[in-house]
């Protein structure tokens, strides 16, 4: 195994990790962090490095989407580190934007991306408001997902329910790839697979290329009610089609499980204690796409039970 940088310069730092001499390399656009850094591993180094795979990890020292000039550096220096390899990005968020957007320039063979965004500029996406403070200081000119040749070979994982599935309607418009929809991990969709056991071997599945989604539901219906980042968007979804009894009950629920922000819990207990005192009117989910496979009728599923009594809501 080695470790070596193939580019490092004040924005980005590109770190290749080689466990084998095998063609193959999955590439690692870091996600948004509060805290960004070149320095130390990328996100998923050290899940590839404990099972043998290649890997390619660019790190930011900003929260820029890599949208500045330097990155046509590094580009350049993973083209020469892979070539003849099939790529695979696996990223998240940021990460998963980036993979899209400089997708033909790596030419990346398939994808892994949860959460991705279309844009965070305003002009093209003006629902997205989480990064606005970002994008203020960004340059859009290499912001052009909705230009760049379609890809369709890949998964992208979303939750149908919060504005992540807008940015994936904007993506689509442009690329195919196969949309698995997780409803209720909102844009913590990583934190809640990992919490039920289920990530890692979706991963696995998705970089060798071989993803079993009706498998992959099976494992999550039987696991999900383990995970306190469930229970937590089943909450936020119940207040919000007014029912704060059932998002109080669900809470009860997150609070038995382990969860690395316990305060985000009593702070939407406070919400739904407020709620109740004062009548809270509901209002709809994001309305389905014409589309009635699996997920979509599971989905309506969702919508159904949170429209009835409490305690329907805990035979999911």
């Amino acid at each position: 195994m080695t470790l070596d940088i193939l580019h490092r310069g004040p924005r980005y730092c590109v770190r290749h990790l080689r466990c084998s001499d095998a063609p193959w390399t999955a590439i690692c656009f870091e996600y948004w962090k509060p805290e960004p850094t070149l320095e130390g591993e990328f996100s998923a180094e050290g899940f590839l490095r404990h099972r043998g795979l290649n890997g390619i990890g660019i790190l930011a020292a900003e929260n820029d989407w890599f949208l500045h000039p330097e990155i046509d550096d590094a580009l350049d220096a993973i083209r020469r580190a892979t070539n003849g390899h099939r790529l695979v990005a696996y990223a998240g968020s940021m990460g998963a934007h980036a993979s899209l957007n400089y997708a033909d320039a790596l030419g990346i063979d398939a994808f892994a991306l949860v959460i991705p965004q279309f844009s965070i500029d305003p002009a093209k996406a003006p629902y997205e408001t989480r990064w606005r403070e970002e994008a203020s200081r960004l340059d859009f000119t290499r912001d052009r997902i909705a230009d760049r040749p379609p890809v369709s070979n890949g998964w992208i994982l979303f939750d149908p329910w919060c504005v992540d599935a807008r940015h994936v309607a904007d993506i689509q418009r442009r690329h195919r790839l196969t949309e698995l929809r997780v409803p209720f991990g909102g844009h913590a969709q990583m934190l809640m697979l990992q919490q039920a056991n289920v990530f890692t071997q979706l991963v696995i599945d998705m970089l060798d290329e071989r993803f079993d989604a009706p498998a992959f539901r099976r494992a999550w219906r039987a696991a999900r009610r383990g995970s306190a980042a469930f229970w937590l968007g089943v909450a936020r979804t119940a207040l919000t089609r007014g029912n704060p009894e059932a998002a109080l009950r669900a809470l009860d629920e997150a609070r038995a499980l382990p969860h690395p922000s316990p305060q985000e819990i009593e702070d939407l207990a406070t919400a739904c204690l407020a709620a109740r005192s004062r009548g809270f009117p509901a209002s709809d989910p994001p309305a389905l796409s014409g589309s009635t496979g699996p997920e979509e009728k599971e989905e309506e599923g969702f919508r159904s039970f949170l429209k009835k009594r409490t305690k329907k809501l805990f035979r999911i």
